[in-house]
């Protein structure tokens, strides 16, 4: 089913709901629904509840089976299902859903059963089952779901127009080489074919002008997929990049895009360039953060590990490099991200060390803004956020603590993209380095993180509460190898989203 652009109130009939039968009306009892992949040939399940006869099926599960990326608030049970370019927002105990800035209507309201969101299956599927990349027939009564999923490995496009071209962004399920991508221009028009690849043709089109891009075509032959972009000027130069999930085609144009880009080329290409940083020690002053069971404090670890780094990125990468703090000192939260914006930060690290109750648990791990999908996030970020405690104004945070703040913040962010990116490169670089466990990367409410006018990432380095990661982040050798790792990665996100300003 297409969904239509503009805003609009859908009501599904409550014929629907009628249909279903009058069979166990004044009970609610735990199912399970059989999930078929007709075209994988393999069986799956989900859990489900059915109550006054209508089945509820686990919203999560059900994203989970199709591999969709899911984002729940604990807080205000809202969870946000994202189906390439596309965002649906859920909320438990709530028959709305919204379709980017589309609001439909369900029949019955979700269910939220023990802390997770259920929906009413068929209803949800009518609506937007459409969206995402899979046929679906469910049979409420057998409790039987039948899917044959469209294997597309090209989900998205994306274009960000740049100083004096733009880059094409292909978002893919599988790696490709570069040897797998052909491109060509003739009369305007610019083809990327990509051999392997499949896609729906019917998704990845655009009428809406991009940039110096005024159309997009696709099509899907037996052994590749082409994407082609009309553009309104010439390009000189293609180069191709790939990376995890990802195709990059790079563009030069024989003029710039913008006028006034013209006069002042060198501002301008300054302004792309990743030539300042700002490196933030988490903690300092009167807050010493997490303390180790031999005494070893957080402000002082991370205070070390970002003057390391100050000095490795001066070096190898020629860049202005800041610090929120220089010494002992206590700064708070937002004067942090504040001294960046005001700075002309390019890239904003936090660094800190953590904590847990369980002095078994160990590993690093790199946060983005978001809103925290586990328990352990959440708790990381209040930890963090409790900072504020000490501050003269704890009332000008009071915004920040609503849920629906940081959702927003994401949503107005434009740089959630990159500081996922930069965020995997971390924790790839301190892997190999540091030898120590990789505990993920996470999204959680970052009070230090929101507002900053550029990608921003929270890395914990290791556990202080763990008595053997407490002794590596006494050592300076150690702490060189993580302000190494921060190094590399800064280094490779640096060269990768420089890479089409020429």
């Amino acid at each position: 089913m297409r969904l239509e652009s503009h805003r609009k109130i859908f009501v599904v009939t409550m014929g629907l709901v009628l249909s279903f039968g009058i069979r166990d009306l004044n009970s609610q009892r735990n199912v399970r629904i059989s999930v078929v992949f007709e075209s994988e040939r393999r069986m799956g399940s989900l859990s489900a509840v059915r109550k006054e006869g209508v089945v509820y099926g686990s919203l999560e599960e059900f994203a989970d089976l199709l591999g969709v990326r899911n984002f729940y608030n604990p807080q205000n049970k809202k969870m946000v299902l994202r189906v390439g370019s596309r965002a649906v927002k859920v909320t438990a105990l709530n028959p709305f859903i919204v379709v980017d800035e589309t609001v439909y209507q369900l029949a019955l309201p979700t269910l939220d059963v023990e802390g997770k969101m259920y929906v009413p299956l068929a209803l949800f599927l009518e609506i937007v089952g459409g969206l995402f990349p899979a046929e679906f027939d469910f049979q409420q009564e057998s409790e039987i779901l039948r899917l044959r999923r469209f294997l597309y490995n090209i989900t998205g496009v994306e274009v960000e127009e740049k100083l004096n071209g733009m880059l094409i962004r292909f978002i893919t399920t599988e790696d490709f080489k570069v040897s797998d991508v052909a491109t060509s221009y003739n009369h305007g028009w610019l083809n990327v074919t990509l051999y392997g690849g499949t896609l729906d043709s019917t998704r990845i089109v655009s009428e809406q002008r991009m940039g110096i891009v005024k159309r997009i075509v696709p099509f899907q032959f037996e052994k590749s997929a082409q994407v082609s972009f009309q553009l309104d000027r010439d390009v000189s130069d293609q180069k191709v990049y790939v990376d995890k999930g990802e195709v990059l085609v790079s563009l030069r144009s024989s003029k710039v895009s913008d006028a006034s880009l013209a006069n002042s080329p060198g501002e301008d290409r300054k302004r792309w360039l990743i030539d300042r940083i700002v490196i933030d020690p988490g903690h300092g002053g009167k807050h010493p953060g997490a303390v180790g069971k031999a005494g070893l404090k957080e402000k002082v670890v991370t205070l070390d590990i970002a003057r390391r780094l100050k000095e490795l990125l001066k070096k190898e990468l020629g860049v202005d490099v800041l610090l929120t703090r220089e010494e002992d000192q206590f700064v708070g939260l937002k004067e942090r991200t504040q001294f960046a914006n005001s700075n002309g930060g390019k890239l904003f690290i936090s660094i800190h060390a953590d904590a847990n109750k369980n002095r078994s648990i160990r590993g690093f791990s790199t946060y983005v803004l978001g809103v925290a999908k586990t328990q352990q996030a959440l708790e990381v970020a209040q930890r963090e956020n409790s900072v504020i405690e000490l501050e003269e104004s704890v009332d000008a945070y009071e915004e920040f603590q609503d849920a629906a703040y940081i959702l927003n913040a994401i949503a107005q962010s434009s740089y959630l993209k990159e500081s996922q990116d930069l965020a995997q490169m971390v924790n790839t670089s301190l892997k190999r380095r540091t030898k120590i466990p990789d505990s993920g990367v996470h999204q959680a409410g970052f009070y230090v993180l929101i507002g900053a006018a550029m990608p921003s990432i929270l890395v914990e380095t290791g556990f202080l509460s763990n008595a053997y990661e407490e002794r590596l982040l006494r050592t300076r050798s150690f702490r060189q190898k993580i302000a190494e790792a921060l190094c590399e990665s800064i280094r490779r996100f640096k060269e990768k989203y420089e890479m089409g300003i020429g």
